[in-house]
């Protein structure tokens, strides 16, 4: 059962009574007997001042918006003739002094329940009106619903009894029959979460790029008004002022990669893919983008790779499952592409045309690294350039804010975002989650934690949240056995619950 779960329509509440009691109909005297059993032997058919009526059960429940009452009883002794039993169901509740009656149940001799078949029935048309014939105990299921409201939390089912005779109506006291079974306790949740070690070792950071260069047929020098060169030349500065323009880093060197695409032979595509890369490396060093940088320039040849990431995921490509199994078949790349311009030729002008030049692209890297911070300074830089920290320095952050709840989680969620595998973080945030009620949150943060006792308790208690308590109190205990301090006082508390709670 979820501690954060108290709808009205998930409420189930009850409460069982059962056995024997006295309805007095005149308030006289009921003869001592030695059993309520004997009682009921006694006055089967013998009509007198006295009424013994059993209760075989009884319940109070919470549905949908409404109160249900529901009760089973069987009248054991016969009604005195020309009289009623006059029962009537009623919410009484005995803080605010609200009340609701329900429909009444009449019990008639048999004078009676001719005076009512005669007319009477129509004053009462909710009621349960039955005859009480002499010597035959009589079973009456009750079934009523009332609208909830509030104070209704607090109440209690009582049977007001009355005794009729001729429209006389006597009051003779009121008995208790059913209550709101006691929730369970409010349940005090204990996770966990672990701070990472600190990290002495040094900050090294990338800035990723690819550019889609254009040259002239077999040829590799740099023209930067030529088609899209601006645009793209212009991606590659960008990156790497980015870096160049934080004081906080610095930049140890620069790896770029150029590739060809496929058609033609591999090693006129190497040789392409090489001389244009240094042309690249030559052209950033003249313009002064990479002046002072350390530059390593390679040329990779033919871009399979790539192709085969496209064949495998584009499914507009025609003919591609051929294609994919020529390129993903051959050893000779040569052969490879032969093949394909063969055996699959509407195939592979589809992707001569719309993949390959996607696949003539140079690729960069800027690795650098950054100096440690403190946490004044983390604050600055977690809202300007957060991968420039490392999670210990987040965390520390983050600790600042251990009371302001909003500040915290939107620190601990974007350092979630920048590290989304890292098991630090993702114990801390299935942390949150259970801290807002979470299961399913919580449960899928916990899928990526490293086996330790924090990851078990924290899937105690999301078994706890989604109602299953035996395998909460397994793995709450399995995690105090682990050296979770915490896990002794959740214990406590989960003691605390019905011992029947299933």
């Amino acid at each position: 059962m979820s501690i954060l779960n108290n709808s009205l329509t998930n409420r189930r509440l009850g409460a069982a009574v059962g056995g024997l009691f006295l309805l007095g109909l005149l308030f006289a005297h009921v003869p001592a007997f030695a059993s309520v059993e004997k009682a009921a032997a006694d006055y089967t058919t013998k009509p007198t001042y006295g009424y013994v009526m059993k209760i075989n059960r009884s319940e109070l429940a919470v549905v949908n918006s409404n109160v249900v009452a529901s009760f089973q009883m069987t009248a054991i002794q016969d009604v005195p003739a020309m009289q009623s039993v006059v029962l009537i169901p009623v919410l009484v509740d005995s803080i605010g002094h609200h009340e609701k009656k329900l429909p009444m149940i009449f019990l008639n001799s048999r004078n009676q329940q001719i005076y009512f078949d005669r007319g009477k029935k129509k004053d009462y048309p909710d009621a349960i009106i039955m005859r009480k014939k002499n010597g035959k105990n009589l079973t009456i299921d009750y079934l009523r619903t009332v609208k909830y409201e509030p104070w209704m939390d607090n109440a209690v089912l009582k049977l007001r009894r009355q005794s009729c005779a001729c429209d006389n109506m006597k009051n003779r006291g009121e008995i208790e029959i059913a209550r709101f079974e006691q929730e369970d306790p409010v349940i005090e949740l204990y996770p966990v979460y672990l701070l990472p070690p600190a990290d002495n070792r040094m900050k090294v950071r990338e800035e990723k790029g690819s550019a889609l260069l254009c040259f002239e047929l077999n040829k590799w020098d740099i023209k930067p008004n030529y088609m899209t060169n601006p645009v793209e030349l212009q991606k590659i500065h960008n990156s790497v002022n980015i870096v160049k323009s934080d004081s906080d880093v610095t930049i140890r060197r620069m790896t770029i990669e150029g590739y060809a695409s496929p058609e033609g032979t591999l090693a006129h595509n190497r040789m392409l893919s090489e001389k244009r890369t240094d042309a690249l490396k030559n052209y950033l060093e003249m313009v002064n983008i990479t002046r002072g940088i350390r530059v390593n320039a390679s040329g990779k040849g033919e871009n399979w790779p790539g192709l085969l990431k496209e064949l495998r995921s584009n499914t507009a490509i025609p003919q591609r499952d051929l294609l994919l199994s020529i390129a993903g078949g051959y050893a000779n790349e040569d052969e490879k592409e032969k093949q394909m311009r063969k055996a699959a030729p509407v195939g592979y002008d589809y992707i001569l045309k719309n993949i390959y030049p996607a696949l003539r692209c140079t690729n960069y890297t800027v690795e650098y690294t950054v100096r440690p911070f403190t946490i004044e300074e983390s604050e600055r830089v977690f809202e300007t350039r957060p991968t420039n920290l490392n999670l210990n320095e987040i965390y520390r952050l983050a600790e600042k804010y251990a009371d302001n709840k909003e500040k915290y989680y939107a620190i601990i969620r974007k350092a979630s975002m920048l590290y989304p595998d890292d098991s630090y973080i993702n114990l801390t945030m299935a942390y949150l989650a259970i801290k807002r009620g979470n299961a399913d949150e919580a449960a899928d943060y916990l899928k990526k934690v490293k086996n330790c006792p924090e990851k078990d308790m924290n899937e105690g208690l999301v078994a706890y949240l989604r109602g299953d308590v035996p395998t909460a109190m397994r793995l709450v205990e399995q995690a105090r056995q682990g050296g979770v301090t915490e896990a002794e006082a959740q214990m406590k508390e989960f003691s605390r619950l019905k011992i029947n709670k299933k």
